[in-house]
């Protein structure tokens, strides 16, 4: 057998033990092989199971479905057990992290594997399928509309690109008098300084950054949809040996029962017809499962779309500010305040995705090690880091300092504008890239 699996089996309900939450099921099919590609029996109708992405088991993760397609069997309890997780706010060896981030253990043989939950995300490979050495990244393909369009991970990176240029323009255009300080205040809405700062940025948050959020959510809500495919495209191809199988045993039993009657004949080929439905297709889905509760993935995309709001609220502010007189408070706390706490929750969300990309609190945020320099995956982590940290503190200064004068804030304009847009477009290049390459890490 494929797959060790505890069975207790009894004269009056025989029962065998799930290889992932250990409850006991009742048998419904009879003698088949659990490997993934299972030879179903001739009578046996009832469709292979689906895997237990969306299961409420305290002992279920996402990355127990893609790790059973390395491991060609269910991820047994030892396995499990013997593997090193590291998530938040801690990391130990046993399935007990509070939000998952990484995986690392070995198989039956064993044989190394690791798990990475951007990486399940992104839907890209893992390390222990990428070939070493890597091969040569490709740069242009990225820009593939036809080839990537139904990737979520090439959308949001794609929509981050195009904002954060927008952003990048309004930050130099900040830098300039007309724009910054007009001769008479306000300006109005269809003046140049409207134009070139606000506009512009409110255009970029609710046309690009905002959808890039939302869809980020529900890349993080279908991280297993993949998982679930592959599964039911095996169930299915399961259904149809079984369906072939009945066939053939039908045939043959009808032609040894010419002889005997047509009428014997036919109640016998048709007594153990099946008419069981083929399991429904995976459907991508809305709400998040318990399991995707447990991740790091889920929360950094979560806060990032609360983060993304607060900025639509401090901008759009702005923006009435172009039109009306406001008072010197609502620009303070409004404002600079929001922008300041959208900014900590961008900061948050890319300190969280450093977490999710590498397994440690800190390696994600500084480079320490060669490898990390040839990393697309930690350039797309590392740049939206220092990029939000960037909006973050452009807000906690113009909010704790009323007085500032044009010198600073020019200063100020440089790297909280410009220098944290130019690392959102690396970020989001690198994304970019990590889509087209899936096997560079």
């Amino acid at each position: 057998m494929g797959s060790p699996v505890d069975v207790e089996a009894t004269e009056a309900s025989p029962q065998v033990e799930c290889a992932v939450c250990a409850a006991p099921i009742d048998l419904k099919v009879d003698a088949c092989d659990l490997k993934g590609e299972a030879v179903t029996c001739g009578h046996s109708g009832a469709p292979p199971s689906l895997p237990r992405s969306a299961s409420s088991s305290s002992l279920h993760h996402n990355w127990e479905d893609d790790v059973a397609e390395f491991l060609h069997h269910d991820v047994t309890r030892s396995c499990r057990d013997g593997c090193r997780y590291q998530g938040m706010p801690y990391r130990r060896v046993g399935h007990k992290p509070l939000l998952l981030a990484t995986v690392r253990g070995t198989d039956e043989n064993g044989q190394a594997f690791e798990w990475l939950a951007r990486r399940c995300r992104k839907r890209v490979k893992q390390p222990y399928e990428c070939p070493r050495p890597p091969p040569k990244l490709t740069w242009f393909d990225s820009l593939s509309l036809k080839r990537h369009y139904h990737k979520p991970g090439w959308w949001i990176a794609a929509l981050f690109v195009v904002g954060s240029v927008f952003w990048l323009f309004t930050g130099i255009a900040r830098l300039t008098t007309p724009v910054s300080l007009p001769e008479q205040w306000p300006p109005g809405l269809g003046s140049l300084s409207a134009g070139m700062s606000v506009w512009i940025e409110v255009v970029a948050l609710y046309l690009m950054y905002l959808p890039a959020c939302i869809i980020q959510v529900y890349e993080a809500i279908n991280m297993d949809l993949e998982a679930r495919l592959r599964a039911w495209q095996r169930a299915c191809r399961q259904h149809q040996t079984a369906a072939n199988a009945r066939a053939a045993v039908q045939a043959g039993g009808g032609g040894g029962a010419k002889g005997g009657g047509a009428k014997g004949g036919g109640d016998e080929g048709g007594g153990d017809v099946d008419t069981a439905p083929l399991p429904p297709r995976p459907r991508p889905r809305v709400l998040p499962s318990h399991a995707d509760l447990r991740t790091v993935s889920f929360w950094l995309a979560a806060m990032q779309l609360i983060g993304i709001f607060v900025f639509c609220a401090a901008v759009t502010t702005e923006l009435v500010g172009k039109a009306v007189q406001l008072s010197d408070a609502v620009y303070r706390w409004v404002i600079a305040f929001e922008f300041f706490i959208g900014g900590a929750l961008f900061s948050g969300s890319a300190w969280m995705a450093c977490v999710e990309e590498t397994g440690s609190y800190w390696r994600g945020c500084v480079p320490s090690r060669w490898a990390d320099l040839h990393s697309v995956s930690w350039a797309a982590v590392f740049f939206a880091l220092h990029g939000s940290l960037g909006f973050m503190i452009f807000g906690i200064v113009f909010f704790a300092y009323t007085d500032i004068g044009w010198a600073s804030t020019q200063g100020i304009m440089v790297y909280g504008q410009v220098w944290a847009s130019a690392c959102f477009i690396i970020s989001s290049t690198a994304g970019l890239l990590e889509q087209a390459n899936p096997q560079h890490m």
